[in-house]
């Protein structure tokens, strides 16, 4: 099984296919199996799939905080000896991603977010994390089958990823909770070099809220796919994995212009 030792933990991940690298980041909890629905794009793409700490067959962390995910990132980064790659980051994952992007600006061609937020900025989304924080500290069980049905309607795929929530450990579950919901990047966005793009369901009231602080600051391509709810990813992934290559191939065309 491919692992990263880095400090004092292991790192897990899965590739697939070959050609422009993309890495893919999990919300809390969830592991690499939420991006299930996006292996079919290994048939164009170099896929890198991997487990936070804590998370699926990652170990734990002696400390975790936001930098302890970004240099899991990092570290899976230069494992590979990949100079530079698209990021797609799921929910809460996406504070993962545009740290990432903050702090290493010139490695990242591309951030994709899938129901991405700055800062929790709405009282629902507040809510949330708190319901999130308490349900991985008293019932996590509870909460990994409630996702697993939440995301996915195929039973396979459900049992799937609850099996992979299991393996999550309960305390970094909930701190990757707390750690979102006190992340603020409003005043450091501007520095993200990578061109941005956005998707949000438009019955997702509680975070697509957020679009509307992105394009005042940076470049950025905002997506509303009609009739989705947050779960994009996994109910909409036609759709996703379209605009992912869509994507791609438009920023590698004006990358290719600008080297011309």
């Amino acid at each position: 099984m491919p692992y990263v030792q880095h400090d004092d933990r292991r790192l897990f991940y899965e590739i697939m296919g070959s050609g422009v690298p993309i890495l893919f980041i999990h919300p809390p909890g969830m592991g690499r199996k939420t991006f299930q629905k996006q292996e079919s794009l290994q048939a164009f793409y170099r896929l890198i799939f991997m487990d936070l700490s804590g998370h699926g067959e990652s170990s734990c962390p002696q400390r975790l905080t936001l930098q302890t995910f970004i240099d899991d990132v990092e570290a899976i980064r230069s494992h590979l000896n990949i100079e530079n790659f698209y990021l797609f980051a799921y929910s809460a994952g996406g504070i993962v991603a545009q740290e990432y992007a903050i702090q290493f600006r010139n490695r990242v061609k591309g951030l994709m977010l899938s129901g991405g937020y700055p800062k929790v900025m709405s009282k629902r989304l507040e809510a949330e994390h708190h319901i999130g924080i308490w349900m991985a500290e008293k019932h996590p069980v509870w909460l990994s089958r409630l996702l697993s049905y939440s995301h996915f309607s195929e039973k396979e795929r459900q049992k799937e990823i609850f099996q992979q929530m299991l393996k999550t450990d309960p305390q970094v579950w909930m701190q990757f909770y707390q750690i979102s919901l006190q992340y603020d990047c409003l005043d450091r966005i501007s520095s993200i070099k990578a061109r941005m793009m956005l998707l949000y369901g438009t019955q997702a009231d509680s975070v697509n809220y957020h679009a509307r602080f992105y394009p005042n600051i940076i470049d950025t391509e905002i997506i509303f796919i009609p009739h989705a709810e947050h779960q994009l990813p996994t109910r909409k992934s036609l759709q996703v994995n379209q605009f992912i290559d869509q994507f791609i191939k438009n920023q590698e065309l004006f990358n290719d212009k600008n080297i011309m």
